[in-house]
């Protein structure tokens, strides 16, 4: 029995290769699923060299709003922190944008989820150097989802 054991241990051992040869790393696996948490702005790219303004960073305070046959003077402060993106009283982001209108000097302002004015999408034109003026005055927003249902505001920049 020992020298079976022996004779077993020792084919074991002669037998055994030594492995030569080029040897390549594998890198470690990338988690791809969270690819844009690196960039600013969710991976949008800002204005840059266009001449057009953006509205990031700006702080607006709307300051009255007529509905109907309605006044209010709401005195709610927007943020828009993205080219895509606002908050309201520090409340939640919610998603808007700003376009420039083919064979006009206005721009559209889509402000979507606004709940100064009902909650829905609302889309007015403002003017071109609205950001540099500092205030939006008289500007008719349009309900998205009912195109009667429309809205006069005013907001001045802070």
């Amino acid at each position: 029995m020992k020298n079976i054991l022996l004779l077993s241990l020792i084919t074991l051992l002669v037998s055994c290769k030594k492995v030569e040869g080029p040897y390549t790393q594998v890198p470690d696996p990338v988690d791809t699923t969270n690819w844009q948490s690196n960039y600013n702005y969710g991976g949008v790219l800002p204005n840059f060299g266009t001449g057009q303004s953006t509205l990031t960073g700006t702080q607006w305070v709307l300051v009255k709003v007529v509905s109907a046959f309605s006044t209010t003077y709401p005195n709610d402060t927007i943020t828009f922190i993205s080219n895509t993106a606002y908050v309201l009283n520090q409340n939640g982001q919610r998603p808007y944008s700003l376009s420039q209108i083919t064979g006009s000097t206005n721009k559209s302002l889509t402000l979507n989820f606004f709940y100064p004015f009902g909650g829905s999408n609302y889309t007015g034109q403002v003017g071109q150097y609205f950001i540099e003026d500092g205030f939006m005055s008289n500007i008719e927003f349009v309900d998205l989802q009912n195109s009667t249902s429309t809205i006069r505001a005013w907001f001045e920049k802070i």
